[in-house]
């Protein structure tokens, strides 16, 4: 029994793999899509794309070491504080925008839905991927930055393999929510007053250093945890820090994508009637 329970779980995920594999070409150019219509109608187009990340990394840089005089990181100075800021935020800033997409990104395409017979979890898969594009080139400044001033050529192999793994997290708690907006409207809200509340319960804005022992021990339940002290070792001395801490954040995507597509796949027949 418990065989063919673990079979059932493990198919969804599959499943969901291999749809979306099939339907790349489609979900490239919804991703694209919506790119581009975030900035139609506007004089700079695409330009908007790439000044925005880079407008925001001053902002952070300014707000944060300057005014306030934050001073975490490897040897408390501006700099090392500016790249553990940012380090963290960046990250943050994709999945949050992610997952408040996705988890809308169902109700939001209620007519193509019902209208139309494709994977839905297309839908979501797009709405997951487009915050990446968009301030994965912030990300990509910190590395070639990093790579030249310190030599730290092994973030080229790493980074790109803890933001999969991100990408995977942030699909299967999206594909909850998603799952569970077009239940319960009220998720929405309460997807957003998570995320208020999830990005000062996780050493983004601060070290860890900072806590107490038992807030320390305590964190090891956020599942954000290890994926910000991955990026932030990563940015700052050129490793993943602590080895656990890459297999932690390697658990919990596996752990939430395969539950999260579970969700999604026996459900997801159900929406074009509750759409």
């Amino acid at each position: 029994m418990f065989a063919r329970f673990s079979k059932e779980i493990l198919r969804s995920p599959v499943e969901i793999i291999r749809n979306l594999y099939t339907y790349r070409h489609i979900l490239s150019q919804m991703v694209i899509r919506e790119i581009k219509g975030r900035f139609v109608g506007s004089v700079g187009g695409l330009f908007w794309h790439f000044i925005h990340p880079v407008v925001m990394m001053v902002i952070y840089l300014f707000v944060f070491v300057y005014i306030f005089k934050l001073r975490v990181g490897t040897g408390g100075g501006a700099g090392a504080s500016a790249i553990y800021l940012l380090a963290g935020l960046f990250p943050w800033i994709i999945l949050a925008e992610g997952l408040l997409r996705g988890t809308s990104s169902l109700i939001e395409n209620a007519n193509l839905i019902q209208k139309t017979s494709f994977p839905t979890e297309i839908l979501t898969t797009k709405a997951v991927l487009a915050p990446l594009l968009s301030y994965g080139i912030a990300i990509i400044l910190l590395m070639a930055y990093k790579s030249i001033t310190s030599g730290f050529y092994t973030i080229f192999l790493v980074l790109p393999l803890i933001l999969l793994l991100q990408v995977f997290f942030t699909l299967g708690i999206s594909f909850i929510s998603a799952t569970m907006t077009v239940f319960f409207r009220d998720v929405m809200q309460l997807v957003q007053l998570g995320i208020s509340f999830w990005i000062y319960v996780t050493p983004i804005l601060y070290p860890v250093s900072m806590l107490p022992p038992w807030a320390q021990q305590a964190m090891y339940i956020n599942p954000l945890y290890p994926f910000m002290s991955v990026y932030q070792s990563l940015l700052l001395q050129g490793t993943t820090g602590a080895s656990h801490m890459f297999l932690l954040s390697s658990a919990w995507a596996l752990i939430f994508f395969i539950f999260g597509s579970f969700i999604f796949g026996k459900l997801k027949n159900e929406f074009a009637d509750w759409l």
